[in-house]
């Protein structure tokens, strides 16, 4: 990085910037498969936190709106991926649920996963990563209690 940046680059530009070549890092990973800019990460929540979960809960995990869900899970059950059921002790919320083609794409995810962070990480000692760890955990900490 250009000395000249440091001065001006706030750490929120920084974690911005990051943030988009990361995307854009995973959808060209993503390209050889049949996924589209939302449905990854949907998967990846479900598969790695557990299915039959109400859509609201999916989207604030996601941090998109619900009509941005919405569209995503219909994709996702166009598909095949998922499936929707009605919950028994709420007549009027959908649970959604990973299907048995969630096995073709268990692994997939989780390479990619690995394939990012590693990426993301590459040159890093080991603690160097767990301090990047412990800073993010903290800065986690911090927006949570300003977010409640």
């Amino acid at each position: 990085m250009d000395e000249n940046n440091k001065e001006t680059d706030t750490i929120h530009k920084l974690h911005y910037v990051v943030h988009k070549k990361l995307i854009a890092y995973i959808r060209q990973l993503l390209e050889p498969y049949d996924f589209n800019r939302g449905e990854f990460p949907l998967l990846f929540k479900l598969i790695k936190k557990g299915d039959g979960k109400k859509q609201k809960e999916i989207c604030e995990g996601l941090h998109i709106s619900k009509s941005t869900t919405s569209k995503i899970i219909n994709s996702l059950v166009d598909k095949g991926y998922l499936r929707k059921e009605t919950d028994p002790e709420d007549r009027r919320a959908v649970r959604i649920y990973l299907t048995h083609k969630k096995e073709e794409v268990e692994d997939l995810i989780k390479e990619i996963d690995r394939k990012a962070e590693d990426r993301m990480l590459e040159g890093f000692q080991e603690e160097e990563k767990e301090a990047l760890r412990n800073y993010l955990e903290r800065i986690m900490e911090n927006l949570d209690e300003e977010c409640r």
